[in-house]
């Protein structure tokens, strides 16, 4: 049995840990040992089991529905059939985003990281805690990016009807979550042993974690850039202390084995095949910049994803170097340092196998390269959908005429029907706070035409 066949086997085991067995018995002659405890009907999970449980539901909520739809709203994907089409022509409803909402707090959501963290405290494993915190910063602010306003402060304390937390407030949270894990991860002691094996992205080292605590700072920063222009010097603090290396990427990692396979193999292999295609718009792109990545992401004839993505086992980044030294970049170039912006440019590109941008490029072109160099890199991820609506680069057309480019999820209608506190659909808005719409694209300066 792999290592990964080992610690998935144990995600089902910690969706059973966490329920509470209760049982009576008639007499007490039929108690003690395996007789009263059964060790194929756990009442409580381990830390590590819990961890491994979050982990999975992170992967289950960042890779499936959520990023094939954004990737379509950003025109990365075309929807080709069924529902899909609709989707991509904006059908924008509660049906489309039902369970998103609500995957942030279940199966393997902050319910389950706040266990982690509470265990983790009680054991004085801060490292562990640490951990958990960054795992809670990227759920929480995932969420805000979705939903904006958001059910947080309030939420697992037992108020029947928690208000929504202001989208800022979220990110401020993110941000001071992030913070104190990077204190806590420096920790050193006996208790502080980190989930270890059961961490299939980082086998429990500090060291990448912490840098993945800086990245997501400096992502998060960057998503309220567009009312806090000021963040971007502490944008450049944080992806200079973060991600530095491909190898040093935050992925979701499969075996390939029943139940444990890539997510988008299971849509567009197993369950789903014919849905979604290249998008015309994003293939012409690569075309256009004769970039590599035309063929690392779609297969020769361009009708489909690359068969090593659509692998059982493909690995799937979620947090990478090249997003960190682009959000490096852009504040950097923001800030009026060309020369650090174009070096860190320079950077992301040779990752990817494209030649050096000249030393004449800066200003205005400059940052419009490094824009869509971000769009490009951002491809099976949600971050694609969250430039577009910050900077409305790619200046997209949108697909229904005199429309709008989605620019938020309406809330679960299953949520909605438990908290009087989350508005119907009529009175959700268009758009989140963090994300006013362009009146200009920034990497063109012209009218932007999808917000």
């Amino acid at each position: 049995m792999t290592g990964a066949s080992r610690i998935m086997k144990s995600i089902r085991f910690a969706g059973v840990a966490g329920a509470v067995v209760l049982a009576t018995a008639c007499s007490d002659y039929l108690t003690g040992g395996e007789l009263s405890t059964d060790p194929n009907r756990p009442t409580t999970a381990t830390t590590a089991q819990l961890f491994v449980g979050v982990q999975a539901g992170t992967w289950a909520l960042l890779q499936s529905d959520m990023v094939r739809v954004t990737n379509m709203w950003a025109q990365q994907l075309l929807g080709t059939n069924l529902q899909y089409v609709d989707i991509y022509n904006y059908g924008v409803s509660e049906d489309v985003t039902n369970g998103f909402q609500a995957g942030l707090y279940t199966g393997g959501g902050l319910v389950d990281i706040r266990k982690v963290e509470s265990q983790a405290l009680a054991s004085n494993d801060t490292l562990f805690h640490g951990i958990a915190l960054v795992m809670e910063a990227l759920i929480m602010g995932t969420g805000a990016d979705l939903f904006g306003n958001l059910t947080y402060t309030q939420a697992l304390t037992g108020v029947q009807n928690p208000s929504l937390t202001p989208q800022m407030a979220i990110y401020d949270s993110v941000q001071t979550l992030l913070s104190r894990a990077i204190v806590e991860m420096k920790d050193t002691g006996p208790t502080n042993v980190g989930p270890a094996s059961a961490d299939l992205s980082y086998g429990g080292d500090p060291v990448l974690w912490t840098k993945l605590a800086h990245t997501l700072k400096a992502r998060f920063l960057m998503h309220t850039a567009q009312l806090r222009p000021n963040v971007y010097p502490q944008v450049v603090a944080e992806a200079s202390q973060g991600i530095s290396s491909a190898s040093e990427n935050f992925n979701a990692v499969f075996s390939g084995n029943a139940n444990e396979q890539n997510f988008w193999y299971q849509f567009a292999i197993v369950q789903r095949p014919g849905y979604i295609a290249p998008n015309p718009q994003f293939v012409a792109l690569l075309q256009q910049r004769n970039d590599p990545r035309l063929h690392t992401y779609f297969n020769a004839d361009l009708s489909d994803l690359n068969p090593a993505l659509l692998a059982s086992n493909a690995t799937q980044p979620l947090v990478t170097v090249n997003e960190d030294l682009l959000l490096w970049a852009e504040a950097a170039q923001r800030t009026g340092d060309n020369a650090t912006a174009l070096a860190k440019l320079n950077a992301a590109r040779a990752l990817v196998g494209l030649p050096a941008e000249p030393s004449s490029l800066t200003g205005q072109p400059l940052l419009a390269e490094i824009l869509i160099e971000e769009y490009i890199a951002d491809f099976q991820n949600i971050e694609a959908w969250n430039l577009y609506k910050r900077t409305c680069t790619p200046n997209l057309v949108p697909v229904i005429a005199g429309d709008i480019v989605p620019a938020r999820f309406l809330y679960d209608a299953s949520e909605r029907n438990t908290n009087t506190n989350i508005p119907p659909p009529t009175q959700q808005p268009p758009r989140n706070p963090n994300n006013p719409a362009n009146a200009t694209s920034n990497a063109t300066g012209t009218r932007c035409l999808g917000q």
